[in-house]
């Protein structure tokens, strides 16, 4: 291993995010405050209100980035800021009061936001919600988003998903529904959300699918239970996905990391048998292409070294995609661990794969030491004035993938990693 990687952990003996080590000392500004993406989400969910609890700065961040107090469905956006004494002595009594005078407004569901400060002093927020539920007409639930333990916008997303998860109820199954899991906080204002070729189809067979994505409303979120499956179509829904299975008994599709021909085959079967309908070809021309194109993979890709940079989709379970063909990787970034990525790690281990994996914060100076490593190829981001010709090729548009799953994924992902060894680089993205 390269001496400035000596410092690095390698994958498999990653367990918490604080195991994921900068790959330099310049780190610019650090992580996005999951804080801000969970009052996104909340936000552009109708009739879902929130309590954002935090220092006076992460009321001010917060308003800075959204001055209205009230949502265009009445929804209420309110701060509560901590003082010195509740610093010290805990906020139990002042946010019972305050949702009580939100409960009095008529909010339908309230999102309590905890941040940094409540998580450092253990506030027992689950406690608080027991107790005050029954006399509240608004549905209670909360995310717990301090930064020390939550680097990412990544980890704010699929943890203020699970939270949406607990305003959910038992419903009788309706045997002709899907849910289309999409939550992604940064596309969600004023952005068509787009979903994988799948959704499309069943919906011509005659399949109703309910977006749980942007402008999702508090009532699709509560009735989502009644659904036959769930189709997971972006990483950061699996984790709501597993607490509905496993709280309501809905299974789920995992479309988000099925990369393989293979893979997609099963996770198609499964949405096929479980609506009792037939695909009558219509994937066959795809699915070709993506089998022609893994062949020429496994002839071409086989001993190619590369990096994964920032703005990847997935890292690890890209990685474990690039295995199949031989790929090795000699650096992977993380922004932070997702529930899912032990397993993938494990995976990847048992096929000889176990790379050193840091956080690249300031891709300017850590470029340096990635060039150093003389990979073949480097997946994500790179500094505007960096020319590829110098060191390595680039694959830079990797990372807008989101709401593309299937045979189409596939597709696309294997064509631009062969464009990037034909020209040297690949920055086409998606019209």
């Amino acid at each position: 291993m390269s001496e400035a990687l000596h410092h690095l952990m390698k994958l498999s003996k990653v367990r918490l995010g604080k195991n994921i080590k900068f790959l330099t000392a310049a780190v610019a500004t650090g992580g996005y405050c999951p804080m801000r993406v969970a009052c996104n989400i909340v936000e552009d969910t109708q009739d879902l209100s929130y309590l954002m609890v935090g220092m006076p700065e992460c009321a001010f961040h917060s308003r800075r980035t959204n001055t209205r107090p009230e949502g265009p469905h009445g929804e209420l956006h309110y701060l509560y800021p901590l003082d010195a004494n509740e610093v010290i002595f805990g906020c139990r009594e002042g946010l019972i009061e305050a949702l009580r005078e939100m409960d009095r407004e008529g909010p339908k569901a309230i999102m309590i936001i905890a941040t940094c400060v409540t998580d450092l002093i253990g506030e027992d927020l689950d406690g608080l919600i027991e107790e005050l539920q029954p006399e509240l007409g608004a549905r209670l639930s909360f995310v717990t988003l301090g930064q020390f333990t939550n680097f990412s916008g990544t980890m704010g997303t699929w943890k203020t998903a699970e939270a949406l998860g607990k305003l959910m109820s038992p419903q009788p199954t309706n045997p002709n529904l899907a849910n289309a899991l999409f939550i992604e906080p940064w596309r969600s204002i004023g952005e068509e959300v787009e979903f994988p070729l799948v959704v499309g189809v069943l919906e011509e067979r005659g399949v109703a699918i309910r977006l749980i994505a942007a402008g999702a409303s508090l009532t699709d979120y509560i009735h989502a239970p009644d659904a036959a499956l769930n189709l997971v179509t972006s990483a950061l829904t699996q984790p709501l996905a597993a607490k509905m299975q496993a709280s309501f008994g809905v299974p789920y599709a995992p479309l988000h990391n099925a990369f393989s021909v293979e893979a997609i085959d099963a996770a198609y079967a499964m949405i096929a048998d479980t609506f009792g309908l037939s695909w009558d070809g219509a994937f066959d021309e795809l699915r070709g292409q993506a089998a022609q194109l893994e062949e020429r993979a496994r002839k071409e890709l086989q001993g190619l070294k590369y990096v994964m940079l920032p703005g990847v989709d997935m890292p690890i379970q890209t990685a474990l995609y690039l295995a199949e063909f031989g790929m090795e990787p000699l650096l992977i970034h993380l922004d932070d661990l997702h529930p899912e990525d032990i397993g993938h790690a494990k995976q990847l281990k048992t096929l000889g794969f176990d790379p050193p994996v840091c956080r690249m914060m300031n891709i300017d100076v850590d470029i340096k030491i990635v060039i150093d490593l003389r990979p073949d190829i480097s997946f994500g981001g790179l500094p505007s004035d960096y020319e590829s010709s110098h060191a390595f090729r680039v694959a830079e548009a990797m990372g807008d993938f989101f709401g593309m799953a299937g045979y189409e994924r596939t597709v696309e992902f294997l064509s631009r990693i062969f464009t990037v060894l034909e020209t040297g680089t690949s920055k086409v993205r998606r019209q």
